[in-house]
């Protein structure tokens, strides 16, 4: 198992996923910040990432940057004043995370980021919507992963030029928790989506961790919904019977709801 590109995609057209975040981070001051795991703005002050992102020494806010309004990973050959990048104030792993590598196991990987400042939206920077609480999406639903993730699922994955994108249908919790597919490393609170044969080649891969898995709202395409996380996936991202794995959205509505007014509360900010 591979913590999670967008492997055989397409470019996106640039600025038509305005909620995508690059999220950046740097350990040392005098480096630059690097491209490390996608996101969703969900809210002016909110990221919807996943926990994975912050292991080991990536916990600490002041490390990161979160930058929308990006197409190209190269700042440089953005519209400049498309992009902006934002400090991080707080940053909430679901406490519940836990991912033991040696046993292929990774549960709750939902995270909250807090901005420092809140987002002015603009045709290039806007929010995606929540799915409703508890929902599930129906198999085969075609949906979005997008992200600078790796291309090729190379043995030395690089952070893609450009934004991808790839449509993956959403496979049953049935098919997919079978132990030809991902049997029980697959739990309830995850969203299977992809191609059954690796003769198909798209899947989700390092480098989009955390990114958005979108869903057009009620079939309609006028609005969007995030309803996945990219998660995990196999080495090497593409695999007979091992479809890219999400956090399911809904099934954390009330989490998410919880701790975006417990960090407000706690920190004397008004929403």
């Amino acid at each position: 198992m591979s913590i999670a590109r967008v492997v055989n995609g397409e470019e996106a057209v640039p600025h038509s996923w305005p909620w995508q975040v690059s999220m950046q981070v740097r350990l040392i001051s005098p480096l630059p910040y690097a491209h490390n795991c996608g996101g969703s703005l969900i809210h002016e002050e909110w990221i919807l990432t996943a926990a994975h992102c912050f292991m080991l020494s990536l916990n600490k806010p002041s490390n990161w940057r979160m930058c929308l309004g990006k197409h190209h990973m190269n700042s440089s050959m953005d519209v400049p004043s498309a992009e902006k990048c934002f400090k991080v104030d707080g940053i909430i792993r679901h406490e519940g995370f836990v991912y033991e590598q040696d046993k292929s196991d990774i549960a709750n990987d939902i995270a909250l980021v807090h901005l420092a400042e809140r987002v002015s939206m603009t045709r290039e920077i806007s929010p995606v919507c929540l799915p409703k609480p508890g929902v599930v999406m129906p198999a085969g639903t075609p949906c979005f992963v997008t992200g600078w993730g790796d291309e090729k699922g190379s043995l030395f994955p690089k952070v893609a030029e450009k934004l991808n994108q790839a449509t993956l249908p959403i496979i049953d919790f049935q098919t997919c928790s079978k132990p030809a597919y991902w049997w029980d490393v697959l739990r309830p609170s995850m969203i299977c989506a992809g191609y059954e044969s690796p003769d198909e080649l798209k899947s989700a891969c390092q480098g989009d961790s955390g990114g958005p898995f979108s869903c057009a709202a009620g079939g309609t395409g006028k609005a969007w919904e995030v309803h996945g996380i990219v998660s995990f996936g196999a080495r090497g991202c593409i695999k007979d019977k091992k479809p890219s794995v999400f956090t399911r959205v809904s099934a954390f509505s009330d989490w998410i709801d919880h701790n975006m007014k417990k960090f407000i509360y706690e920190s004397g900010k008004t929403i």
